[in-house]
């Protein structure tokens, strides 16, 4: 049947499933127009803003990122973040340290890798745009409350080290002195290409940043191992 099953580990049921071909993400050109099939759905893109999304893409892509930061060759990215944090003495480990906010369950990471220069790192493996997407969400709304809510400030400043601590939280901070990085991971020997999705995602994203005032980076981590 060409179907991907999802089996209950407890049950050994299927809890869920879909179709192979769900599975497939590709993007083609043909006769001077974009095409993309994701999720089980082709989609033409207008050519005029298609051209317009890669070339900014392009240019984030080039920009110079000042950051260096080892390779990934761990088991996942908590590993990977907190071995970067330990070699390094200028960065602070921020993975997995939820802020809760807003009531109910609501949290959010302020980012995973924190520089003494002040450059907020938020890091994830290359995967769908769905991933990808919800890593360049995490910088915005981390970037947006960090500027807009004293309550975020100062929850934020009980998880910092002493070392990294606001001087002032009731100051709104100057978000010029800050720099926001995207750093994916990527087992590619090649330029970082992300989903056309993506692309739109991160250029909404880096627009919003650089309204507040932010620096905006995008970084590629290479592994011990590429392809």
């Amino acid at each position: 049947k060409n179907e991907t099953l999802c089996y209950s580990s407890s049950s050994d049921f299927i809890k869920h499933q879909w179709k192979a071909f769900n599975c497939l993400y590709c993007e083609m050109e043909k006769d001077g127009s974009t095409f993309l099939l994701t999720n089980g759905k082709w989609y033409k893109i207008e050519t005029k803003f298609a051209q317009q999304v890669d070339k900014e893409y392009r240019k984030l892509l080039e920009k110079n990122c000042a950051l260096s930061i080892p390779e990934y060759d761990d088991e996942n990215e908590t590993e990977y973040n907190k071995r970067v944090s330990e070699d390094i003495d200028s960065i602070c480990l921020m993975d997995k340290e939820n802020i809760f906010y807003g009531g109910g369950h609501s949290s959010i990471e302020f980012c995973d890798l924190f520089t003494k220069d002040k450059k907020l790192i938020h890091v994830k493996h290359y995967g769908t745009s769905s991933v990808l997407s919800h890593l360049f969400s995490q910088g915005l709304v981390s970037g947006e409350l960090f500027l807009a809510d004293q309550e975020f400030r100062e929850k934020l400043n009980d998880k910092l080290p002493n070392d990294y601590k606001l001087g002032n939280i009731e100051e709104k901070p100057k978000s010029s002195e800050y720099e926001i990085i995207y750093a994916i991971i990527s087992k590619s020997g090649k330029d970082l290409d992300i989903p056309f999705f993506s692309k739109v995602n991160i250029r909404n994203a880096k627009r919003r940043l650089e309204t507040f005032g932010y620096e905006v980076s995008l970084l590629k981590i290479s592994t011990a191992s590429t392809e």
